[in-house]
C-alpha cells in the first residue's frame, strides 16, 4: 500500500479555549469587586451626609460659642450669640419663612415644637427673648450662661433625633 494514497490526516489540535464564559472564579471576583465599589460609594455618601448635616454643623458652631464664652465670660454677649445661633439653626433645620418672622413667646414655642419637647419654657427660654433688651448693668449671672448652653445642647440633640440626623 502506498502511504500517499491513504486518507490519513495530520494530528489536529482541539479548538482554542474561549474567553467566554469565564470560569466561576472570575465571576466571584467580579461580584466581590462590584460589591466593594458599591459599599465604598455608600459609605462615602453616608459620611458626607452626616458631616454636612445641619445638626452636625450646628453642633460645631455651638462648641465654638462655648469656647468663646469660656474665653470672654460675658453673659450678655453669649446670649446675643446664642440667639443668633438658634435663629440660624432653626432656619436650616426647618424653613426660613417659619423661623425668621417669629419673636417672643411664639419663637420659644416654635423652638419647642421643632424639638418635640419643652426645652425653652423655663428661665433659659425667657433669657433668649428678654436678655438682649436688658440694661447693661442688669446682665445675667454666669451660671445662667451655662444653663443656656446646656438647654441649647439639649434642644439640638432633640431636634437631630426628631429629624433622624446624627
Amino acid at each position: 500500500m502506498n502511504p500517499d494514497e491513504l486518507l490519513l490526516r495530520d494530528i489536529h489540535l482541539p479548538a482554542p479555549v474561549s474567553w467566554w464564559p469565564p470560569a466561576p472564579g472570575w465571576w466571584l471576583l467580579v461580584s466581590i469587586l462590584i460589591g466593594l465599589v458599591v459599599f465604598i460609594v455608600w459609605w462615602h455618601r453616608r459620611r458626607l451626609r452626616f458631616r454636612n448635616a445641619p445638626s452636625t454643623l450646628a453642633r460645631g458652631e455651638l462648641e465654638r460659642l462655648r469656647a468663646g464664652w469660656a474665653e470672654h465670660g460675658e453673659s450678655q454677649r453669649l446670649i446675643g450669640d446664642v440667639s443668633t445661633w438658634l435663629r440660624r439653626s432653626a432656619m436650616s433645620l426647618s424653613t426660613r419663612q417659619q423661623a425668621a418672622k417669629l419673636t417672643g413667646m411664639q419663637w420659644r414655642v416654635f423652638l419647642d415644637e421643632l424639638a418635640g419637647e419643652a426645652i425653652f419654657d423655663d428661665d433659659a427660654g425667657r433669657m433668649i427673648t428678654e436678655a438682649p433688651y436688658r440694661a447693661a448693668g442688669n446682665a445675667p449671672d454666669p451660671a445662667d450662661g451655662e444653663r443656656l448652653l446646656a438647654s441649647c445642647e439639649r434642644w439640638l440633640r432633640a431636634v437631630a433625633r426628631k429629624a433622624g440626623q446624627p
